[in-house]
């Protein structure tokens, strides 16, 4: 496993002095190419970094942790899972330091395990993140602390497919559950499709993030 991880980015067509950031993180076995046409989405007062995972994987792509078992029943590698989010928080914490990006305005939004990462992040350190987007994943009840820190205030924008055979919808109704009853301000979206992303869900999105930078963060965090 990389010890680093390694982006591209889009810098803001509104160019503001201390504009907002969004992290993309790609899925299993894809690459930091996978989700950048999702920066046209993004307000053009936005940054956009999308990272690549750190793991090499044999027959291409990447992965940001090692997975076991089948579709519909996979199992992560406890080790380079913890391997991953502890990379990840490095990362994160002095992005907004290193691209000359709002601190206090840095979202991620994941697809797949970048979705699993993303929350398992936000559920650890929520401090670091303004909000997130996660896109067919889930949160992993084995990478959530003990306590977890209060997620009071924190938008959460969650999206799956009805007919996931990948990471089934059962996943992210647990996950609902749970953060329903975290003081964030969680909204879950379901779509008619598989492991992928519902043209519908696009102007969600779009138009969840562009809300995002009209609020102050700590209006944000106050529920």
């Amino acid at each position: 496993m990389s010890t680093s991880i390694k982006t591209i980015e889009r810098r803001p067509r509104l160019p503001t002095p201390v504009p907002p950031l969004l992290l993309l993180l790609h899925g299993y076995g894809a690459n930091e190419r996978d989700l950048f046409d999702l920066a046209d989405l993004a307000d053009p007062r936005f940054h956009v970094i999308s990272a690549r995972a750190p793991l090499a994987l044999p027959w291409g792509g990447f992965a940001w942790y090692h997975l076991g078992g089948a579709p519909g029943r996979l199992l992560p590698d406890a080790a380079s899972r913890a391997a991953a989010i502890d990379l990840l928080e490095r990362f994160v914490a002095t992005l907004a330091e290193r691209t000359g990006t709002d601190p206090r305005r840095l979202y991620l939004l994941g697809f797949s395990q970048g979705a699993i990462m993303s929350l398992a992040l936000a559920t650890r350190r929520p401090e670091l993140v303004a909000g997130v987007v996660a896109l067919s994943g889930y949160l992993d009840p084995e990478t959530i602390p003990e306590p977890m820190p209060s997620l009071a205030g924190l938008p959460i924008l969650q999206m799956h497919g009805s007919y996931d055979d990948v990471i089934p919808v059962a996943a992210a109704h647990r996950t609902q559950a749970v953060l329903q009853n975290t003081g964030a301000r969680y909204s879950f979206y379901e779509y008619p499709i598989g492991h992928g992303i519902h043209p519908d869900g696009l102007p969600v999105i779009q138009r969840w993030l562009a809300e995002r930078l009209d609020e102050p963060r700590e209006a944000s965090q106050a529920g």
